[in-house]
Parts: C-alpha cells; sequence; structure tokens
C-alpha cells in the first residue's frame, strides 16, 4: 500500500493587490499570478464596469483595485485581499516616503488604501493578507509555492 502524500491545500484563486504603484508591484503581481497559475488582469486595462464584472466572473484572476468604483465589483468575489509595501524598506522608499511627508504635490499621488482596512466589514468572509516589507512578501510568495 502507498503512503497518501500530504492533503493538498487549496491557493486562492481570486486575489485582488493593494499597494503603491511602481515596478516592485508589477513584478509582484506577475509572481502572484504565476504561483496561483491564473491570469494577471490590471483592471486599469479594462474599459469600464461591464467589462470589471465580466472579469469578476472568472473563476480565477489576480488584479489590483485602484479606483473606488471597481472595488464592489471585484470585491465580492475575492478570496483574498492582499496588502503589500515593498518600497519602504529600500533606500529609495524611504527618499520617497520622507518626500511624501514634506511636499503636498507628492502625498497626493501616494494612494489611498485605507480601504483595505474597511473591506473586511463590508465582505467579512474575506481574507487579509498585510506584507509590510519586501521580505514577508517574498515569504508569503514562497508558501504557496
Amino acid at each position: 500500500m502507498y503512503a497518501l502524500g500530504p492533503a493538498s491545500r487549496r491557493l486562492p484563486q481570486r486575489v485582488v493587490v493593494a499597494g503603491a504603484p511602481g515596478e516592485a508591484l508589477s513584478a509582484f503581481l506577475q509572481r502572484l499570478a504565476t504561483v496561483l497559475d491564473v491570469p494577471l488582469v490590471p483592471l486599469a486595462d479594462l474599459s469600464g464596469p461591464g467589462e470589471v464584472a465580466r472579469l469578476a466572473a472568472f473563476d480565477g484572476w489576480v488584479t489590483t483595485a485602484d479606483e473606488a468604483w471597481q472595488r464592489p465589483l471585484v470585491l465580492e468575489r475575492t478570496e483574498v485581499l492582499v496588502r503589500v509595501d515593498l518600497a519602504s524598506a529600500t533606500f529609495a522608499g524611504k527618499v520617497r516616503r520622507t518626500l511624501r511627508r514634506i511636499r503636498s504635490d507628492v502625498r497626493e499621488r501616494e494612494p489611498d488604501l485605507g480601504w483595505v482596512d474597511r473591506a473586511p466589514a463590508i465582505h467579512p468572509r474575506l481574507a487579509v493578507v498585510r506584507l509590510p516589507d519586501p521580505d514577508s512578501a517574498e515569504t508569503w510568495l514562497r508558501s504557496l509555492g
């Protein structure tokens, strides 16, 4: 008789990622989509609520929800919401953070991620993963694969 391996755990198939835009976030999104074997579909590439709703109806995707109007359409079917801070630990991230504190024109471009903290109250079954730095993001990605 053959021994059974550990029960395979189910990986999330519908994931929304929130974080500061940039190369690090793009790379994280691509890696996450690859690990989960689902398409990466940035909502900014879609042309309106109809296309966003059609995406939400699919069984698997990784996306962002930068615009407030997009969130209700995708969060209803999202399994995991990931808040990731990939820049804070780097020198460039520290410089950007300092500039945001000093210059109002830079501060306005910083994404408002407060909606991530409010999302579980609206969607109680939604799992929220907080990745406060690049190391925790890397560890979490490895844990999925």
